[in-house]
């Protein structure tokens, strides 16, 4: 499958095919987390941004390692997780995307954006972001305490069709993310109501 951002810097040899190995970010691994809102007409340019940027980053001196881009069912939110070095390479790496056309393309067609650094502090069950797969996956930030967010988890891991989770942390400790697997979209319907769209993998890279 061809994008649209790919002519934009034709420099920047991206493959925009859905696909890629599963990825799993392990505990303790530092991630950029961005996730952005555009107008479902927009779904595919936003993936294909995050793609080249994600590639970008990979061979600069951000030195970015495993990623994966999302798409929501109902594409309107695209959400990119990067592995990265940790303060100093996540320090380039936002200004590499805010320097770079493509994201300043992509953040004028997007309600909203937002860029964070993130640590891995809990896994749990399947934690792998598979393309391949045909299960449902969530995302969600949460504006809670540490503890707060981990008892969140837990009620993630007890929830019916639960497949894996692993929960982000803000390095301050002022608010977390978690991303979570079931089964089904029904699972997670269940689980979460509409206040979740359920997401599905659409392009990951290994280990650098």
């Amino acid at each position: 499958m061809t994008r649209p951002h790919e002519d934009l810097e034709r420099h920047t040899f991206v493959d925009h095919r859905d696909g890629g190995p599963s990825v799993t970010f392990p505990s303790g691994a530092w991630c950029a987390v961005d996730v952005a809102h555009v107008a479902s007409d927009r779904i595919d340019a936003g993936l294909s941004a995050y793609e080249t940027l994600i590639e970008k980053a990979r061979t600069s001196s951000a030195k970015a390692g495993r990623a994966v881009v999302l798409r929501s069912e109902d594409n309107r939110s695209v959400l990119a997780l990067v592995e990265i070095g940790g303060h100093e390479a996540y320090a380039h790496l936002r200004s590499a995307w805010e320097e770079s056309r493509l994201y300043t393309e992509h953040r004028a067609v997007a309600t909203s954006s937002d860029l964070r650094l993130y640590r891995v502090s809990t896994c749990s069950g399947e934690t792998g972001i598979d393309p391949a797969s045909t299960d449902a996956y969530g995302f969600e930030r949460t504006e809670l305490d540490p503890e707060q967010t981990r008892a969140f988890v837990r009620t993630v891991v007890a929830a019916p069709g639960f497949v894996g989770a692993f929960l982000f942390e803000d390095p301050d400790g002022r608010d977390g993310a978690v991303v979570y697997r079931f089964r089904t979209r029904s699972d997670i319907a269940s689980f979460r109501g509409k206040s979740v769209a359920c997401m599905h993998p659409v392009k990951s890279f290994g280990s650098a």
